[in-house]
């Protein structure tokens, strides 16, 4: 396959899920979904036989990042941006998934020593602007719970993604994406206990839909779609494409009728973008 059309492949699947999140709702548990997602997405990798995943992933000089890459990448993130949707929208989830380039930024200065530059602050603030609009446009209201729920949990994701790059390149990238869903499945269990004893279950024919979605194709096909295209093209151009998956998600949301265009989110995904961007493009060129 092409890797650019692999790329929009992937941008397609990543601008809907906050939709199919949002279908999820009032059908089943946010633990629950991404119990059974976690579960579908490790089985779609046992496919490839390189993976090997009855084994390899039990080396045990790589179990602990493999728990963490999980649930940091995974299990704990999705629940909480599923369950943010009981007050926020899809488009607004999207649009603050930006704020994951803010916790890079910090990262590189707290753990690589790396100096915050001028411009870098500048970028910065143009992504807190935009988030600060967005969240604060139904003033102090459920909406924000939902919002600020999604703020204090993106950092989780750009850990993960640090743990991952220091991974041995001798291992298999499948069997990366399998451990990220086989080693959820403990730590999800133990919450679906903790807080969804009595899941919200529906048997409608969508909860079908959601289930393939959620556990084959972004769990599964967008994982193998993400490391094809950034191996085969420049990082910071997937990157910067990957980024600006909110605007299709804004438009989505509008037509499913979970949003409606307005100053507030248009201009929160116009500055949060622009940031994103701006760091994204400014981080890479050291």
């Amino acid at each position: 396959m092409n890797p650019k059309i692999s790329l929009l492949l992937f941008w397609l699947i990543l601008g809907f899920s906050p939709i199919i999140g949002g279908l999820s709702v009032n059908l089943i548990g946010p633990v629950l979904l991404v119990l059974l997602a976690s579960i579908m997405g490790f089985i779609y990798f046992l496919k490839d036989s390189k993976t090997k995943p009855i084994w390899a992933m039990f080396d045990r000089k790589y179990i602990l990042k493999y728990f963490l890459i999980s649930n940091l990448g995974n299990a704990l993130p999705f629940c909480a941006m599923l369950y943010a949707l009981k007050w926020t929208t899809p488009a607004n989830i999207a649009i603050l998934n930006q704020v994951e380039m803010l916790y890079s930024l910090l990262f590189c200065a707290i753990f690589l020593k790396e100096k915050i530059t001028l411009k870098q602050i500048v970028a910065s603030f143009l992504i807190i602007a935009g988030a600060t609009i967005l969240m604060f446009e139904k003033g102090l209201t459920p909406h924000l719970k939902g919002d600020l729920i999604v703020v204090f949990c993106v950092w989780m994701f750009q850990a993960s993604h640090i743990l991952i790059k220091k991974l041995p390149r001798k291992i298999d990238d499948n069997l990366i994406c399998a451990a990220k869903n086989f080693y959820s499945i403990p730590v999800l269990i133990i919450l679906m206990f903790l807080f969804e004893p009595n899941p919200v279950l529906s048997y409608e024919p969508i909860l079908f839909l959601v289930l393939v979605y959620m556990g084959v194709i972004r769990y599964g096909l967008s994982y193998n779609l993400w490391v094809y295209a950034i191996r085969n093209l420049p990082l910071a151009k997937t990157t910067a494409v990957a980024l600006s998956f909110p605007a299709l998600t804004l438009v989505l949301s509008v037509i499913f009728g979970y949003d409606k265009f307005s100053l507030y989110n248009i201009s929160g995904l116009v500055l949060t973008m622009a940031g994103a961007l701006w760091l994204n493009q400014l981080m890479n060129n050291k």
